[in-house]
Order: C-alpha cells, then sequence, then structure tokens
C-alpha cells in the first residue's frame, strides 16, 4: 500500500458510502467522494464473471490455482515502536489471487487492525489492495480511525528531545486510488484523501497552545490527486529482484472541501538487487514537497518504523524532505533471517535548503521470521540508533 507515505504501521462498501456522504463539507466534496467510490465498483464487477462459482468452466479453471487458494493470517497482534511503546491488540491479513489464471496475477491483500498501545494510543484501520485478474487494474484504499497521543517537537532542523511536547489529535480518515495499466509495468491513476483531525489536547504554554502554527487547532483536509507507478517487482510483499517507482501529486483546497489549500508530491525509488540465490540488497531514495499551507501534522516527516528508523516519527518535518537508505537481508535458515540497515536524510523549508552535508543518520539491525512462506510476509524485530535517539522496532513486514 502506497497511498500515504507517513502511514506507520486500517460490510466496507456500505459504511464507506456513508462515511462519505456524512464527512464532506460542501457538495462538490461528497460529489467526488461518491463518483470515485462508484467507480471502484464499476472496475471490480468484472471479478464476479471471472470468479463466479457457476459453470463447468470455472470449476476446471479453478483446479490448476489450488496452491493460490486464499491464505489468511489472524493473530493477537504485539508490537513495539518508540511512538507506541508495547502495543496489543488483533489483526490479520488476508492474501489471495483473483481471477482464473492466478500465477499471472499479483497477490491482493485485505489488511484489518485494531491496536491500543501503552501510551494510550488507538487505532483501528481497514486496507484492502486488490490486483484485478492480470494486473490491468489495482485498487487501494485505508480507513483509519486513531487517537494518538504523540510528541511535536517544532518545524524545521533546530529541535531538541527536550523541547518536544505532547498533543493528542483524533483523526478519521480515508483514502482511495484506481490504477489503470497504461503500457508493461507502468500504472497511472487517480486518487482521494479525506481526513478530518481534532486535536483534543495540547500541553500549556506550548508551541502548539499558543495558536500560530498552522493545524493547530485542527480540521479537515481534502485532496484530489494522480500517481504513476512503475513496477517489475517479482513479489509485492518481499521482493528478490527488480524495481518500483511511484510518483504521486496530491491538490487540496477550498473547491473539494479542504480547511487548507497546499500541494504536496513525493518521488519513491526502490531497486532490489540478489546477492546470491537467497539473500537481497533493498535500496530507497525518496523525496517530498509541498507548497502552499499545510497543516503540521501533514508535513513531511523523518523517523518511524519505515523512515529512518531510530529517529522518533516526525521528529524532524518540514515542507520538503530527502532520504536514502539502504538495507541487506540476510537468510539465515528455514523462516528465519537477519538484516542490517542504514539512512540517511533530512528535512527543510525546501528542497534547496537541504544541505547534504548535514544529513541526518540511522542504522541499525534486526531479526527475520517468515510467517507467510508462500507470499514472503515476514515478522521483523530491529533495533536501530539515530541522530540523538534509538529506538526497538517489533512488527510486520519489510520497511521497504
Amino acid at each position: 500500500m502506497t497511498l500515504d507515505p507517513h502511514d506507520d504501521g486500517r460490510d466496507m462498501t456500505l459504511d464507506t458510502i456513508r462515511l462519505g456522504q456524512g464527512l464532506g463539507r460542501s457538495a462538490s466534496a461528497r460529489s467526488l467522494l461518491t463518483v470515485l467510490l462508484l467507480a471502484l465498483l464499476v472496475m471490480a464487477a468484472p471479478l464476479a464473471a471471472q470468479t463466479s462459482p457457476a459453470g463447468e468452466p470455472a470449476k476446471k479453471a479453478r483446479e490448476p490455482a489450488k496452491s493460490f487458494k486464499p491464505h489468511a493470517i489472524f493473530l493477537p497482534v504485539v508490537y513495539y515502536t518508540p511512538e507506541t511503546r508495547l502495543a496489543l491488540g488483533a489483526g490479520g491479513v488476508l492474501n489471495y489471487r483473483l481471477g482464473l489464471n492466478k500465477e499471472k496475477t499479483r497477490p491482493s491483500s485485505l489488511w484489518i487492525l485494531f491496536v491500543y498501545t501503552m501510551n494510550s494510543q488507538i487505532q483501528a484501520s481497514l486496507k484492502p489492495e486488490i490486483y484485478l485478474p492480470g494486473n490491468a487494474f489495482v485498487l487501494n484504499a485505508s480507513l483509519k480511525y486513531e487517537l494518538f497521543p504523540q510528541r511535536f517537537y517544532g518545524i524545521g532542523n533546530d529541535v531538541s528531545a527536550s523541547r518536544a511536547e505532547v498533543y493528542t489529535p483524533e483523526t478519521k480518515s480515508l483514502q482511495l486510488a484506481i490504477k489503470r495499466r497504461i503500457f508493461g509495468n507502468v500504472f497511472g491513476g487517480l486518487q482521494y484523501q479525506f481526513e478530518r483531525t481534532n486535536i483534543q489536547k495540547v500541553e500549556a504554554g506550548g508551541l502548539l497552545s499558543a495558536g500560530g502554527i498552522v493545524g493547530s487547532q485542527g480540521g479537515v483536509i481534502s485532496g484530489l490527486g494522480f500517481s504513476i507507478n512503475w513496477d517489475n517487482r517479482d513479489n509485492v510483499l518481499y521482493p528478490r529482484r527488480g524495481s518500483y517507482l511511484q510518483f504521486v501529486a496530491n491538490f487540496y483546497g477550498q473547491p473539494v472541501g479542504s480547511d487548507f489549500d497546499y500541494k504536496a508530491w513525493w518521488l519513491d525509488l526502490r531497486t532490489y538487487i540478489p546477492l546470491g540465490e537467497t539473500n537481497v540488497l533493498a535500496l530507497q531514495s525518496f523525496v517530498r514537497g509541498m507548497g502552499g499551507t499545510p497543516p503540521f501534522y501533514e508535513l513531511s516527516g523523518l523517523g518511524g518504523a519505515y523512515m529512518m528508523r531510530g529517529i522518533y516519527s516526525g521528529m524532524y518535518r518540514d515542507k520538503s524532505l530527502l532520504a536514502l537508505q539502504a538495507e541487506y537481508r540476510i537468510h539465515v535458515w528455514r523462516r528465519l533471517g537477519v538484516v542490517g540497515f542504514m539512512g540517511l536524510g533530512d528535512v527543510g523549508s525546501g528542497l534547496g535548503k537541504i544541505r547534504l552535508d548535514e544529513l541526518k543518520y540511522s542504522f541499525g539491525g534486526g531479526l527475520r521470521y517468515k510467517v507467510d512462506k508462500r507470499e514472503g510476509t515476514n515478522i521483523r524485530l530491529d533495533y536501530a540508533w539515530g541522530k540523538g535517539s534509538t529506538g526497538l522496532y517489533i512488527t510486520i513486514q519489510e520497511a521497504f
């Protein structure tokens, strides 16, 4: 899922339609959301013909695809990150392939999660990612609720751990994306994002309580965007070879019901180099820029379980971000593996303000345990060191 680069880490159709009708701040925003939802349903309609149990041809077509039966993992959720401390909950993932010729269709997934953390944070999310037969269309969605006390250090690079203040946002969000194969491994499509944030609590005398920072009172963001992807990875869940390139641009403003007028774009490039029969060198470069007046909680941020592990998520935030990451993944024995990783990155008010001689660093290592041998899903345990901080991470799926 690549709808949201900040995502650490959400009957749906009817509930989402009701949510869309109730959330929009204007008729135009509600209309846009309804159109996108209907488009999702129209795009998914061919599935009924290709996966219907009626008729002898469908029965025969299922026989050679026995090895691609849906595979579900439902487990108690226990993880740890510096932002949450110990987190407990329940969740799971359903991996499956659509169509009659399953070996030529990439695995779709449905993630569901409910978590409560030792920092009194609550998160509930539902995330489907659907590859239609033949990989001609990809449908993504994310429906999330969060009550998430967290730290705010300020904006820019002149921050320190001693000046952190805690604030409590309550967030309800919906993201939708439709992508179509243009040619070869190139996909392009449209996306929509809605997010309502209510800042429930801030520290007295802090930066946010003064009210001078954009978004310190919360508000609604609503925006449309487009994305272009090139993807020739051999596996979307645990790539061993190939590359992935994504460019995304989003536009937020009053015409689509947003309280904030701004634009955001990012470029995400990943490549995977096999070393021997089982080991992999994974590389990622990520660039993000913004213009206008975004709320502080939407600014580009370093840190967290996916971007520059070892740095507290969002400790450094500003309009622009540059990050480079590398990870060496070694298979040890059966389901076990180990990794070593490092990263360099920084933020600035513009890309031209980021100084390469002052990049922040992170590095660390970890263990891997493969819970789904067919699709490559891993449980990961990482310990990382960043500039002025460290972090322990126990999560599922690779960082990139």
